[in-house]
């Protein structure tokens, strides 16, 4: 049943594949560079300084077999959204489709990957959780721009909530008794429950949604091909099991084809 789902799979991006190429460009031809210059935060395992990570990975594999060189530089989110925006960068990696819509800047049809968003907290705190409902009421901290209260499903649960910027510590104020949850990305926070060797007798980690994160292009007709070409490009990844393979390679867990068939934005099933 697994091998027939999986074929499945691989029939219907194949497919996909030889839509997209039918597909007509728009813009000009010598509006286009052969360059596509990314700007982002510098994400461990995702975005490294030196051009290595899941996405730059992830984004070389779609773009150099079409002859378009890689580039990248660093900001900070709202920052790079600016960048963008302002058109002095071509593309974004990891954006929900609604902070695209609200910033002005286009998704292609594919996302990047799929984020999941947990809560993190000591179990004594919460000994009968019950998902996000839990957190009615409770000290939760974020990241500052993320705005996970106005998402769905957190939208309209009442949370004392605080906001610190990307280069504070939420597991320290979760340690300190701080706070009694913080809400992150589970691709970050595995990592740091990887590499911190974190006590998951006193710690939890709790899903809470999957959700799809988009490369994120800037409003100009460059755009379009690039999109194309993105598309293109990560239905054949799919198709070949070669972007399953790079979730194995960089550890990001949660991999499930389906979820880029999946129509809307959130992925109701657990990571």
């Amino acid at each position: 049943m697994r091998s027939e789902r999986k074929n499945g799979f691989r029939t219907v991006f194949f497919l996909l594949s030889a839509v997209l190429l039918t597909l007509p460009y728009q813009g000009r031809t010598d509006e286009f560079s052969p360059r596509i210059h990314i700007v982002t935060p510098e994400w461990e395992g995702q975005t490294h300084n030196d051009g290595t990570g899941f996405f730059f990975e992830i984004l070389k594999k779609i773009y150099e077999p079409e002859g378009v060189r890689v580039s990248w530089e660093f900001a900070n989110w709202n920052r790079s959204l600016n960048l963008l925006r302002n058109g002095h960068a071509d593309a974004m990696p990891s954006v929900w489709k609604e902070d695209a819509d609200a910033a002005g800047l286009k998704v292609p049809a594919l996302p990047l990957y799929i984020e999941y968003t947990v809560a993190v907290f000591k179990k004594e705190l919460f000994p009968d959780w019950a998902g996000q409902n839990s957190l009615k009421g409770r000290s939760v901290v974020w990241y500052r721009g993320y705005d996970y209260h106005l998402r769905n499903p957190l939208k309209g649960i009442i949370m004392h909530r605080m906001e610190i910027p990307e280069e504070g510590n939420l597991w320290r104020l979760l340690d300190a008794d701080r706070v009694d949850a913080f809400i992150d990305s589970r691709i970050d926070v595995d990592r740091y429950v990887d590499t911190h060797m974190v006590d998951t007798v006193v710690y939890r980690v709790a899903p809470l949604w999957g959700q799809k994160a988009y490369l994120a292009f800037s409003d100009r007709p460059s755009s379009m091909k690039l999109m194309h070409i993105f598309d293109k490009g990560m239905a054949r990844l799919l198709a070949s099991g070669e972007l399953e393979k790079l979730h194995e390679k960089w550890q990001v867990a949660g991999f499930n084809a389906s979820a880029w068939e999946q129509p809307g934005e959130i992925v109701l099933e657990s990571p």
